[in-house]
């Protein structure tokens, strides 16, 4: 990470090219309620124009990807991590008729650029002519040479968010028109720094196929509780209602040294000798140090102090998420 990049998206604005996002398109006779059947979400709410964050599950309440769903005036576009699109495909294919909706990949089509920092609605203000006031998860359509934008505000980095949806043929055009503006080039490895920092959970790091959503605190953000019945609903009704999770994602925040993806985690007092979670996302900040992001049960609150890697690593302090970033 270029700390020049990261101090731009503190202060002002970084543009990023989204390569790690797939595009969905849904369509058909009744892609709406075939979608409702299938998301964590109350799909069918959903007016033509804005978006929703979901999640979609399996029959036994694990994650097999988390979209955002964003519903046009005949179709349905679903934003996700491109590892987890191979899932959606499949579970259209295996569980959904044609005859009511059909799925197809986007690739080559769209593409998304992300906009990120505090300067990041004034600069998309001056190039598209959209307010910043659009909630988190929502999105709202305008326009760029000619051709239909989609914006979807994210809270992904611990900074202001935009992910602009824009045909791959507009992509240089735009990406050109807010670096113009301001915005400067930004990366994946940095946005994942902020990341980390914003404790947001990534597909492929927190959000894997043996994760049940409410261990990755996203009850509030991709769960509703009065839709009608959706594929894994009832572990999670029986969850909430009778019982609770056995992990949770935490922070953890490093006196020494540096965490890494896959490292265990140990307590001293809490089954001691074996691991009571495991990193999974790890970064330098370079307003917080060494950070990282895992699960561990329970009974590990926020103020515990785990050890990383073996019963005698470096100590990890427990946190609540987000970190607090000093300013």
């Amino acid at each position: 990470m270029r700390r020049s990049v990261y101090d731009a998206a503190r202060s002002g604005a970084i543009v990023v090219d989204r390569t790690d996002l797939g595009l969905v398109r849904v369509w058909g006779r009744d892609p709406v309620r075939m979608l409702h059947g299938l998301m964590s979400n109350d799909v069918q709410s959903l007016a033509a124009g804005h978006a929703l964050y979901a999640t979609l599950l399996t029959p036994k309440g694990r994650m097999l990807a988390d979209p955002r769903i964003i519903r046009r005036a005949d179709d349905l576009l679903l934003e996700a991590d491109s590892a987890a699109i191979a899932n959606i495909i499949d579970t259209f294919g295996r569980t959904v008729p044609p005859l009511f909706a059909r799925v197809e990949r986007l690739d080559g089509q769209l593409e998304v650029l992300g906009v990120y920092g505090p300067a990041a609605g004034r600069i998309i203000a001056d190039v598209i002519g959209v307010a910043s006031t659009v909630p988190v998860d929502d999105s709202v359509f305008a326009s760029f040479g000619g051709a239909e934008l989609i914006l979807l505000r994210t809270d992904r980095a611990s900074v202001e968010g935009w992910d602009i949806i824009v045909a791959s043929d507009q992509v240089e055009a735009l990406r050109g028109a807010l670096e113009a503006a301001g915005a400067i080039p930004g990366d994946i490895e940095t946005l994942d720094v902020l990341r980390v920092e914003a404790g947001r959970p990534r597909w492929g790091a927190e959000l894997t196929e043996d994760v049940i959503p409410l261990e990755a605190g996203l009850m509030d953000r991709a769960i509703s509780t009065t839709k009608g019945c959706y594929t894994g609903q009832e572990v999670i009704i029986r969850i909430l209602h009778r019982g609770h999770v056995n992990r949770h994602l935490r922070g953890l925040r490093l006196e020494s040294g540096a965490a890494a993806a896959g490292q265990e985690l140990f307590h001293p007092e809490i089954r001691p000798g074996k691991p009571v979670g495991t990193v999974t996302s790890a970064a330098i900040s370079p307003r917080l140090g060494a950070i990282a992001l895992g699960y561990v049960r329970r009974e590990v609150e926020p103020g515990a102090t785990v050890h990383v890697g073996s019963p005698d690593g470096p100590p990890a302090a427990v946190v609540e998420l987000p970190f607090r970033i000093p300013d």
